[in-house]
């Protein structure tokens, strides 16, 4: 039997749904955004480390002359 009560909480179901979907939508952006700035953060550490690793090697390499 189809009654207004029915019908409205159909309409409800409905749009609680579209709700979840739009809110998991924005939170997988947030997220990504998240991620990829933590990767780049890794990558910028990373790069920092293997700068001072090679400057530490090229100044030890290099023979210095003491007079």
């Amino acid at each position: 039997m189809v009654t207004p009560l029915t019908l409205q909480r159909k309409r409800a179901k409905i749009a609680e749904k579209k709700r979840r979907i739009a809110k998991a939508k924005t939170e997988a952006v947030e997220y990504q955004k998240l991620l990829a700035s933590k990767l780049k953060e890794q990558r910028e550490k990373r790069s920092e480390s293997l700068a001072k690793i090679r400057s530490r090697l090229s100044a030890a390499s290099k023979p210095s002359i003491v007079a």
